[in-house]
């Protein structure tokens, strides 16, 4: 399996975003602008508190905090409890319960960063672990790059766009893909 570093897989994901969008998941984006998404007082509309614990630190292995902001402060785990409270289907929150509840079992949330790694590879290994992820990995990296943080921190972002210039390199793009 060929390795990659952070930013390689941040552009290969941010290239293949527009193609593997799901209509619910697109629907979600364009209605998760409420009020109150990141106020103090937030209160979630699905998971439970520790499912969100859970959820935040699976968050952060997929997506660290680096040289860049990561998951967490993006806080993502906010619009994956959006997402499923009003989104998802039934066999959707189902998945996303099932895995984050195996996971609250084997105490992921108090696990150091390389073992939490560990157990998301030994996850990934069953066919039910497989499904959990790949949902997860896509709320995951929909939520970051959609959130302000990932999208003024991580990507390119211009709030007044110019011409638009199809054709330039990433390197004459700044070194980082548009938001």
């Amino acid at each position: 399996m060929e390795k990659m570093d952070r930013k390689e897989a941040i552009r290969r994901t941010a290239l293949l975003m527009g193609g593997a969008l799901g209509g619910s998941l697109i629907t979600g984006v364009l209605a998760g602008c409420g009020e109150g998404r990141a106020s103090d007082g937030w209160i979630p509309g699905y998971l439970t508190r520790t499912q969100l614990q859970v959820a935040a630190d699976l968050a952060e292995v997929i997506l660290p905090e680096t040289d860049t902001p990561g998951a967490k402060q993006a806080l993502t785990e906010r619009f994956i409890d959006s997402m499923a409270a009003g989104w998802m289907s039934g066999e959707e929150q189902k998945l996303l319960t099932d895995g984050l509840n195996r996971l609250l079992e084997a105490e992921f949330h108090r696990m150091d960063f390389q073992t939490q790694n560990d157990a998301v590879r030994a996850l990934t290994e069953e066919p039910q672990g497989q499904r959990f992820f790949r949902q997860f990995r896509q709320l995951t990296l929909l939520g970051f790059f959609t959130s302000e943080i990932g999208a003024t921190q991580v990507l390119n972002y211009d709030p007044i766009p110019g011409i638009y210039q199809g054709c330039i390199s990433l390197e004459e793009a700044g070194g980082r893909t548009w938001a």
